[in-house]
């Protein structure tokens, strides 16, 4: 450390190191980033959103989610120039279903929106966005540390009582694939399990 400012490699491997933590969501951290530039911290804020591979336990949107949606939003794009084109999306080049473009379309709004209501609940409640934002991210992908209060120095104990609560169900929302969970608060599913 010179001067507060980590020398050239230091910062290579401490930024590596979190940015690859936050998309695995492993939830560890190798130096105190809610300290960083905001431009570093953005870039692991962004990082929280794209999440791990497909096929791994990582939490977040999953890469392959974002890959499909873009191809999804391109193919539009086009077919709004061009309507009457026949234009299959590709991922790997093989093409990806109508059912699978829906999922992945519905997977994503659901994410945002539970997401925003975390966030906009715990900034009323906390009166601190960065943390609000943060902790609703980590919440709902299974990150780990969040920034300002909730960052890898910091904890949930300065929260209250009810801001502690709001992370839960976007923790296990986030955990089980939100698909799966949704359907768990519809009076349909309880009407059929009683039959």
């Amino acid at each position: 450390l010179v001067h507060g400012v980590y020398a050239p490699a230091e910062s290579l491997r401490h930024g590596f190191f979190q940015a690859v933590s936050i998309m695995t969501t492993t939830g560890f951290a190798s130096a105190d980033f809610a300290q960083w530039p905001v431009p570093a911290q953005a870039i692991l804020v962004f990082l929280m959103f794209i999440g791990g591979s497909a096929g791994s336990a990582a939490g977040g949107v999953k890469v392959v989610r974002w890959l499909i949606l873009f191809a999804f939003l391109r193919r539009e794009i086009t077919r709004a120039l061009h309507p009457r084109a026949v234009i299959p999306v590709r991922l790997g080049g093989r093409v990806v279903g109508e059912e699978a473009l829906r999922q992945v379309s519905v997977f994503v709004f659901l994410y945002t929106l539970l997401f925003g209501f975390g966030t906009l609940a715990l900034a009323l409640l906390e009166g601190d966005f960065v943390v609000a934002f943060t902790a609703s991210a980590q919440a709902i992908g299974n990150i780990g540390p969040g920034l300002g209060a909730v960052g890898p120095l910091g904890s949930y104990a300065e929260l209250s009582p009810l801001s502690k609560l709001i992370p839960i169900p976007l923790m296990w929302a986030g955990r089980i694939e939100l698909l799966p969970a949704i359907p768990l608060f519809t009076p349909e599913l309880w009407r059929r399990l009683r039959v």
